[in-house]
């Protein structure tokens, strides 16, 4: 059946714990981390507070699916225990923020080591704000893309027609962003009112058998459960009708 991710706002749960108590209310088992768990930035955890994240995954039934982070790409000594505690964790794959000039050699062979692979997503303020960009950057690094349409969007483009369609990343698409945008504003809005396509980049992607995951994220401003509920629940009702 089809994967669903989720990454639990701050402002929704601050701990951890939480977090999956949230999850668990939404229905998904699948989460993603930015940086930190319980304001602890992964690699400078020590192996107790790693084993006690282990533990409430294995409670939970959890398992960390993305997990972001903002190190510098050359800063090798916490890149390497990083990696090491996403093993430990088991976390699926872990998303980086290149800078143009970053040389990716280290990262990517310590990606291979580990047999978790990288991730990168595209973002209008970033360098890599196009699709072009996003298969010159994870060409040849053990890498895959997040494909965020509100980020095409932002960048007066069609996520469909200009970004997806004709692109030559197709296949190497593991999660959807699941979010909506309106051209003229660039403003987040509830799904389906805006100009995202995720209706028609969900349908073609499943045509295609894309086993990736559909990720849900706090992308409106002060996202509540209700709203991530009523995303979700939407995206599901589109699903069933493809």
């Amino acid at each position: 059946m089809y994967n669903f991710s989720v990454e639990i706002s701050d402002k929704i749960a601050n701990d951890f714990e939480s977090k999956l108590k949230a999850s668990t209310n939404l229905g998904i088992n699948n989460i993603e981390i930015v940086e930190s768990i319980d304001s602890i930035p992964l690699h400078k955890m020590t192996g107790v507070q790693v084993e006690r994240v282990r533990e409430l995954l294995i409670d939970y039934g959890k398992r960390i699916v993305l997990f972001t982070t903002n190190l510098d790409v050359n800063d090798k000594e916490s890149l390497n225990i990083l990696f090491r505690r996403a093993l430990t964790l088991n976390i699926k794959g872990i998303k980086i923020i290149p800078k143009e000039t970053d040389d990716l050699t280290f990262v990517s062979k310590l990606s291979q080591s580990y047999g978790i692979p990288l991730l990168i997503e595209n973002n209008a303020d970033s360098f890599i704000n196009n699709e072009t960009v996003l298969k010159d950057v994870i060409c040849d690094k053990n890498a895959y893309v997040i494909f965020n349409p509100f980020e095409i969007v932002r960048t007066q483009r069609h996520p469909f027609f200009h970004a997806y369609y004709t692109s030559k990343i197709k296949n190497c698409i593991s999660f959807l962003r699941i979010n909506d945008g309106l051209y003229n504003t660039h403003e987040p809005i509830m799904l389906y009112h805006g100009c995202a396509e995720v209706k028609e980049l969900a349908s073609i992607m499943l045509s295609r058998s894309f086993d990736g995951y559909f990720s849900f994220t706090p992308y409106l401003p002060d996202m509540t459960l209700e709203q991530y509920k009523e995303c979700i629940d939407t995206f599901k009702k589109q699903l069933k009708n493809m």
